[in-house]
């Protein structure tokens, strides 16, 4: 990871207009303008800096991450110019499908046979990853035969956000509407940009406490 900015290029950001922004350390001021600029809604300023990630993920995961990818920048290993890796990700614990929800999951009630869906997932995957690995051995080339690849085969890619992008983000996948998976990556992100802009995360998640 890497990144560009801190809470005080925020506030400069917002001063400038007045002339106002300065060097001198992050104030009281300063903090209560911060929490302002977020209360009202005022986003331009959060978007001068930039977080790298690099996120290795399922499938499945990414594609729900770049639904949301408003003003950020994203880069992913191609399978038309590299032979994809083996490398998938295994449930730890299988999931019952919401009655109330159609795109969400409640938590096993001790119904489900989990050896047997465990069983089901690697055969699967590893025949799915089997055919993949012949068609190359036939010749197929690699932008075609990648096509029987499962969702759970994990890419990587490089994701930058400004903080601004990075908070919508957040708020929408580390939410328990989120699926776990996808839910997990994004708290992770949270967690190593906050050191970054300490004050900027306290006061967004003051704002949106209980939410």
């Amino acid at each position: 990871m890497q990144h560009v900015g801190d809470d005080k290029m925020i506030v400069n950001a917002a001063r400038v207009s007045f002339g106002g922004d300065n060097l001198a350390p992050l104030s009281g001021k300063d903090e209560r303008l911060l929490r302002y600029l977020l209360r009202h809604q005022h986003g331009s300023p959060f978007e001068h800096n930039l977080i790298t990630f690099k996120v290795v993920c399922p499938i499945f995961v990414d594609r729900q991450m770049v639904r949301h990818r408003s003003g950020v920048s994203k880069n992913e290993i191609s399978g038309r110019y590299v032979e994809m890796q083996e490398r998938n990700f295994m449930p730890p614990a299988f999931r019952r499908q919401a009655p109330s929800n159609r795109q969400a999951s409640v938590e096993d009630d001790g119904t489900l046979d989990q050896a047997a869906a465990t069983h089901i997932w690697e055969e699967a995957w590893r025949a799915a990853y089997g055919a993949y690995q012949a068609l190359l051995t036939l010749g197929v080339t690699r932008e075609q035969a990648r096509g029987v690849l499962p969702q759970s085969l994990y890419t990587e890619s490089y994701y930058t956000f400004n903080v601004r992008s990075l908070l919508h983000f957040i708020g929408l996948r580390d939410h328990e509407g989120a699926q776990y998976e996808t839910r997990q990556f994004a708290r992770a992100m949270a967690q190593l940009a906050e050191p970054l802009f300490p004050v900027t995360f306290r006061e967004w998640r003051a704002l949106h406490a209980g939410e």
